[in-house]
């Protein structure tokens, strides 16, 4: 037990290397998961908007006229339509880019 002296650096060395290890396979799991936090706040924000330009159209307070919508440094457009399945109904879309860089679309739908 008096001459194990050489040991002591192999197992620090070991030791290090797992501890990268680990470091190292967790990072694009936590990358992962930031790019999904911004993408739901983005898509939690673009369901406000379309939720208050419907609820704004159906009160008449706007015309259905689209629009690009500029909140929190972050591009919306929005698109009025004629629904097509339901007459008298009119569909407004909320259109952005989310943080991967997806262009995503949210719909619905409120009377003329």
């Amino acid at each position: 037990m008096r001459n194990c002296k050489g040991y002591v650096y192999l197992e620090i060395i070991a030791a290090f290397s797992i501890c990268i290890f680990v470091v190292l396979s967790i990072l694009p799991i936590l990358e992962e998961l930031m790019t999904h936090r911004k993408n739901i706040v983005i898509r939690t924000e673009a369901h406000h908007l379309l939720y208050e330009r419907l609820t704004a159209f159906i009160d008449g307070e706007i015309q259905a006229n689209g629009q690009d919508i500029i909140y929190r440094r972050k591009s919306y457009e929005l698109i009025w339509r004629d629904h097509g399945d339901f007459p008298g109904m009119i569909e407004g879309c909320v259109c952005y880019e989310d943080e991967s860089g997806k262009y995503e679309s949210i719909c619905d739908a409120a009377k003329k």
